[in-house]
């Protein structure tokens, strides 16, 4: 094995951002921030507009869309303004959100979090708590009060929230922060997409079920970048993600106790959903954007959660995390996550050889590239074997020589074709997880991964990615709603000219119901409650449900 390298020490930065607002106030200063000043429909107008930039804007020409003025499909008006991509609109952003100039330093300071991560201290009072909604006052406005706006709009049928859900184990007092979504369905009701093999579900709700309670939950929105970027990361169980975004920050993040479950959350956030999650009762998903660029149509059942008290700062700002067909705010950040730490355990706990790995945006987790150190070609083999290990949804893992810079596409070609010999540098491997992966039937499809068989019947690298059959719709807004959307972006002053790639609009691929459609147009009307109470006569028992 050849002897890794020290790589530099992360550059020191000035203090991290005090909030949300810090950080946006930062953007603007570099130029990465755009007002919008005009009235925006959040239902049918506002992911669209930022739709129109990711697929018509050059990456580092893109720029943080701030909604001052955001209405709903009947035309009212909300308190609230939105900001759109403020976590993952491009690495850049991802990047200056935890005050790294580079991915090099970016990679090294999420070792360094890892290593030195800092406790969370809890404060008596926060920003988070200025305007606090329980009871009766709760249900007079509730979820209606967020501007969650319409995603891949006339296909979605829900809105949502995709950011940190903390929870705690009932039994060992364990905390987990995940990111997971929340579709809003009432006032005061919440489906939590919680995925099985997510922390929360595989520990904190069964225990919870087992003791005959309900979880608490506590929903943050709006957080500074590294509360979202930890909880987006597959951190293992038992280490305190909080802790870990102290770490990226340089010192102690501070909490507040919830209003009305037993939890902390950040003091700094700009809103908090509290709630019980149900281990009683399961709701359906419908359909919504998935990282594959699909939309996902499985209608698995996932809990319940019953909203208990909303808080937030005055004036607050509602960060929607945009998920559907890349480029988009889940994939930078998930496939950073992917690299940061993989990185940090190929690096610094196996001692490998490598400098750099890379996951591109429209594969996060499941196309990773890995740089090895200068002179370091006869641990490559070691190399690719460990970061299958970690990278277990990963379908092509490449190890590429020191001088090829892993994000540059022409570079990877390049060494693809000259430096690899096929009938001796390929091997297919067996044991990969296939996560959403469409190619096994449609995205999220639970039959799909059956047919296919387990584990051993999942290959790297040599998979036809051809479509086998219908698919579910291309995850982007329906055509006129993004030529709509692109004279709204036209008609305003000062922003670039887009050149939309193709894709710039969704489609359908066969695996589109009537009624799928209806559903979908029902939330392009602004009427989530319709959709709510369709998907509420579908309620079942969790003992109902294999699994629960």
């Amino acid at each position: 094995m050849s002897t890794v390298q020290e790589a530099p020490a992360a550059r020191s930065s000035t203090a991290y951002y005090a909030d949300l607002r810090a950080f946006i106030a930062e953007l603007e200063r570099r130029g990465k921030l755009y007002r919008f000043t005009d009235p925006i429909n959040k239902d049918s107008e506002l992911v669209p507009l930022l739709r129109v930039q990711l697929r018509g804007v050059a990456e580092a020409e893109r720029r943080v869309l701030l909604f001052d003025d955001v209405r709903g499909a009947s035309g009212s008006r909300f308190d609230m303004r939105v900001a759109a991509g403020v976590y993952g609109l491009s690495e850049e952003i991802l990047h200056l959100g935890i005050r790294c100039g580079s991915p090099a330093e970016a990679l090294e300071k999420w070792h360094e979090a890892l290593e030195h991560p800092i406790d969370p201290v809890i404060v008596d009072s926060g920003p988070v708590h200025e305007e606090v909604h329980t009871g009766d006052d709760l249900l007079s406005m509730g979820l209606d009060e967020i501007p969650a706006p319409g995603e891949e709009v006339g296909y979605s049928q829900m809105i949502r929230t995709g950011t940190p859900m903390i929870t705690r184990d009932p039994e060992t007092g364990i905390r987990n922060v995940g990111a997971y979504n929340a579709f809003f369905r009432d006032r005061d009701r919440i489906v939590a997409g919680i995925a099985p093999a997510n922390h929360a579900m595989m520990h904190h709700w069964p225990a919870a079920k087992r003791r005959g309670e309900d979880l608490p939950v506590a929903i943050v929105v709006g957080c500074t970048p590294n509360v979202m970027l930890v909880a987006s990361t597959g951190i293992p169980y038992g280490i305190d993600e909080l802790a870990v975004a102290g770490g990226l920050a340089g010192h102690p993040l501070e909490l507040v106790r919830c209003k009305t479950v037993p939890l902390e959350v950040p003091a700094n956030a700009e809103l908090v959903i509290e709630g019980l999650l149900s281990t009683k009762l399961l709701e359906p998903r419908l359909a919504f954007g998935e990282y594959p660029g699909h939309m996902n149509v499985e209608r698995n059942q996932v809990p319940v959660m019953k909203v208990t008290a909303i808080t937030h700062r005055k004036d607050a700002i509602f960060t929607p995390v945009l998920v559907g067909f890349p480029p988009s705010d889940s994939n930078v950040i998930s496939a950073f996550a992917e690299a940061a730490t993989a990185y940090h355990y190929l690096r610094y706990k196996c001692r490998l050889p490598i400098e750099d790995i890379y996951f591109p945006e429209p594969s996060p987790a499941t196309f990773g590239i890995v740089r090895l150190q200068k002179g370091a070609n006869r641990s490559v083999w070691q190399v690719l074997q460990a970061s299958a290990a970690l990278a277990f949804a990963a379908k092509y893992l490449v190890a590429v020589d020191y001088d090829i810079d892993p994000r540059d596409p022409e570079m990877l070609i390049w060494a693809l074709t000259w430096r690899v010999r096929p009938e001796s540098d390929i091997v297919v491997t067996r044991g990969r997880r296939p996560g959403l992966d469409p190619s096994f039937g449609p995205t999220g499809s639970s039959k799909g991964r059956m047919d296919a068989g387990g584990p051993s019947n999942y290959f790297r690298v040599l998979i036809d990615a051809t479509m086998s059959g219908a698919y579910p719709p291309v995850a982007l807004p329906k055509k006129e709603y993004m030529e709509r959307a692109l004279e709204i972006w036209n008609r305003q002053p000062g922003l670039p000219t887009p050149h939309l790639r193709e894709p710039w609009h969704g489609y359908t691929l066969g695996y589109w119901s009537e009624e799928d459609q209806r559903l979908a147009d029902l939330i392009v009307n602004g009427d989530y409650k319709a959709v709510g109470r369709v998907a509420e006569q579908m309620q079942v028992s969790a003992d109902q449900v294999a699994g629960h």
